[in-house]
């Protein structure tokens, strides 16, 4: 398994870096789009597995705030999300079990936010500056880094259970080598992209990331626990599916999206 993972590393991290640094912009939004779409999928079959109709309902609202999101940013995204989601509240709720129904629509309600929502930040984060494309691949880098660190702190010394109900395999030990991965890799990035980034700040961002990213983590571990699943599916070898992959990139990607519309970068 690890040497899939590295194999896989060392495809996509050249791949993701000449897509974010070069790629035109509709095109690295449609690219962005094409994520949401196949995490959406993912979303649909865990939460609604023997309901067609209602995983067709839940690609589709998550494919039209993600089109507001990525067209006019996060307050056309947010009305997008409100207008649909408040339409589907009717057909999701007229049955004869109206429980069930109100926890369909809840359940579609999350996956739209969480995929359709917050995955476009991408987007918006690549197009905020003419430096945007820097902070996509330093938010990303410095996530990977975090993993990395958690991965084999939680290996080599791992011993007290972070959150045990959620994901058993998470440790204290793994949460502290995921903080000090993210450091040692935001310094390395801030020496690479960013001359005028000073240590202290990207220390700061690493740590910032770090957490966000192993709360997304344990986010998306309640689902799959919630939901049965091992995995969110399959079609990133080693590691997964697409949100076994953005879990924990979500919340730091709008983390960053938003340090960077308040500060300038």
């Amino acid at each position: 398994m690890l040497r899939t993972r590295l194999a896989t590393a060392a495809v996509a991290i050249p791949l993701l870096w000449v897509v974010t640094q070069t790629l035109w912009p509709p095109l690295f939004a449609l690219f962005i789009l094409v994520v949401v779409a196949l995490g959406a999928v993912e979303y649909a079959w865990m939460a609604f597995p023997d309901e067609p109709r209602v995983r067709a309902v839940t690609v589709v609202a998550t494919l039209v705030v993600g089109l507001g999101m990525v067209g006019g940013g996060p307050w056309p995204g947010a009305a997008a999300a409100g207008v649909f989601l408040v339409m589907l509240l009717g057909p999701l709720s007229a049955s004869s079990d109206l429980p069930a129904g109100l926890h369909r629509w809840a359940l579609v309600w999350f996956g739209v936010v969480y995929v359709g929502f917050l995955t476009p930040h991408v987007v918006l984060l690549r197009h905020s500056s003419p430096e945007g494309w820097r902070w996509v691949l330093f938010t990303i880098f410095v996530a990977m880094g975090s993993d990395t660190g958690g991965y084999f702190g939680g290996r080599w010394l791992g011993r007290r259970k972070l959150f045990e109900a959620v994901s058993p395999s998470k440790t204290v030990e793994g949460a502290l080598g995921s903080i000090a991965g993210a450091i040692v890799t935001a310094l390395v990035c801030g020496a690479v992209f960013f001359e005028r980034t000073t240590p202290a700040t990207g220390i700061a961002l690493a740590v910032v990331v770090s957490v966000l990213g192993q709360c997304g983590d344990l986010c998306e571990s309640a689902l799959k626990r919630a939901f049965g699943a091992k995995d969110s599916g399959w079609i990133v070898p080693g590691h997964g599916g697409i949100l076994d992959r953005l879990d924990s990139l979500l919340l730091p990607v709008v983390f960053m999206y938003h340090w960077v519309a308040v500060t300038g970068g």
